[in-house]
């Protein structure tokens, strides 16, 4: 994978993360009732995971620029999608039908695999001025 692609990657997964933060953090009831409508609403605790989503696609997006943070944000992101992966399996069946509960874990699991490898691409790619690999 070329730095230019690589960093194209970078820029969808920060833009979809502060997308999908934002639309949490400022319209929470919207949220919960097209993306993560399980178990009880709490549009406090939507808003709180709003903020964090948002803040690590801002730091995926300044990843783009300052490659020494890339395997970190990359690495952090795999992990909290795998244990948010987790969550998700025990919850299925509070999505709204079973089949929408298990798309939701094997979907949130799939991007923390992403993010996995997208840190072991990270730690082998030349940086923007080709320098040695990290």
């Amino acid at each position: 994978m070329s730095e230019r692609s690589f960093e194209v990657v970078l820029g969808l997964i920060g833009a979809g993360n502060v997308a999908v933060g934002l639309l949490a953090l400022l319209a929470p009831d919207t949220f919960f009732e097209g993306i993560g409508k399980y178990g009880v609403e709490n549009s406090h605790y939507v808003g709180d995971a709003g903020a964090f989503i948002a803040a690590y696609g801002f730091a995926v997006l300044v990843a783009i620029r300052n490659p020494s943070w890339r395997v970190p944000v990359l690495g952090l992101g795999a992990i909290w999608y795998g244990l948010h992966a987790i969550n998700h399996a025990f919850d299925t069946g509070q999505a709204s039908s079973e089949a929408r509960g298990w798309a939701d874990t094997i979907s949130i699991a799939l991007i923390g695999v992403l993010l996995a490898y997208l840190a072991k691409v990270a730690r082998r790619l030349p940086g923007p001025a080709g320098e040695a690999p990290r």
